[in-house]
């Protein structure tokens, strides 16, 4: 019997809840539970969510894949790829493990910048109303208009919208998180390195566990075309693909990919078996996820300074728009 239970908006789960289940699913799974036992024992687990974990288990049972259905509950394209790609090859519990792990680091440094930008964020707004009010109070109470004062006035104003309208377009391409999307975020200045680091490290974490599991370079390109065609996966393995076929060598492949990194390289020359190599592939992804955290940290350090700088800005145009009026009064005078 088909289980027609749709997911509606207040079903998605928020970040928090998004690790609690994948950390519910791992420790279900550790404990030597099958991935269906696991889904029908969180419902009593996890209380709050048992009517949503019912549902999501009745659709697994139903033969739809887990990472699709968690991305109908507001977890991102990449995840839901992951988890599809590592339920079919095997290794379930080595994902869980990198995505618990991925998000607690997600969580941690978001905590960190929502501290790092209250402050500044409220005098961005507060700055917002008195620009306002300067301008409504300077028109009324001064008779004389002043051009230069107006484009003071526009100039700050586009500041603030322009800066608004870009953090709406990264928070959009950040949900979206498919291939095209990813592409333009790693343009960015300063956001966009770090951006790069993240993805090289979950994409050399994929490949590591691949080889290891005893799949070829064909296999994980036929793997990856398989999966969802706007995703990450699926985009790069076409790509790889594509040129290996027109007989292109494999470190040009590596170096002409932006999302893979030069370190590649080194494990293709290094040699030895597939095992070995796929541990070497584990162990640089490692390395990569101590510095995304490094860069994270740094990155969210200087957001700070960054909003300032912009406040400050901001205010000497404010001052600007105050003294200008006086100035041309004076000289009436």
């Amino acid at each position: 019997m088909k289980n027609n239970f749709h997911f509606s908006k207040k079903d998605r789960l928020s970040s928090g809840e998004q690790l609690i289940f994948l950390d519910y699913l791992s420790q279900c799974l550790k404990n030597g539970f099958s991935l269906n036992w696991s889904l029908r024992m969180m419902p009593h687990l996890w209380i709050k969510k048992a009517s949503l974990l019912k549902n999501l288990n009745l659709k697994v049972e139903n033969g739809e894949n887990l990472g699709t259905i968690l991305y109908k509950l507001g977890f991102s394209k990449h995840i839901a790829v992951q988890l599809n790609m590592a339920f079919l090859e095997g290794s379930l519990l080595e994902c869980l493990d990198q995505l618990t792990q991925l998000l607690r680091l997600k969580n941690k440094q978001l905590k960190k910048l929502k501290t790092e930008l209250a402050y500044p964020a409220l005098l961005v707004i507060m700055m917002i109303f008195l620009l306002v009010a300067l301008q409504t109070f300077l028109k009324t109470e001064m008779a004389s208009r002043n051009l230069i004062d107006d484009l003071i006035f526009l100039a700050l104003l586009s500041i603030v919208v322009a800066c608004m309208g870009i953090g709406i377009f990264i928070l959009y391409l950040l949900k979206k998180q498919d291939y095209n999307s990813l592409k333009k975020l790693i343009k960015l200045p300063l956001l966009g390195s770090t951006i790069n680091l993240y993805i090289q490290y979950l994409l050399v974490y994929d490949i590591g566990i691949l080889i290891t599991n005893g799949f070829s370079l064909q296999q994980i390109c036929n793997f990856a075309q398989g999966q969802e065609k706007s995703s990450l996966q699926g985009c790069i393995g076409n790509e790889v693909a594509s040129k290996l076929n027109q007989g292109k060598d494999l470190s040009e492949v590596i170096r002409q990919e932006e999302f893979l990194p030069n370190n590649l390289l080194m494990l293709i020359s290094s040699g030895g078996n597939r095992e070995e190599i796929g541990k070497k592939a584990i162990l640089l992804s490692q390395t990569l996820f101590y510095e995304l955290n490094l860069k994270l940290t740094k990155l969210i350090v200087n957001v700070q300074p960054i909003c300032f700088l912009f406040i400050g800005i901001c205010i000497l145009g404010m001052y600007l728009k105050i003294l200008m009026p006086m100035y041309s009064l004076l000289q009436t005078i």
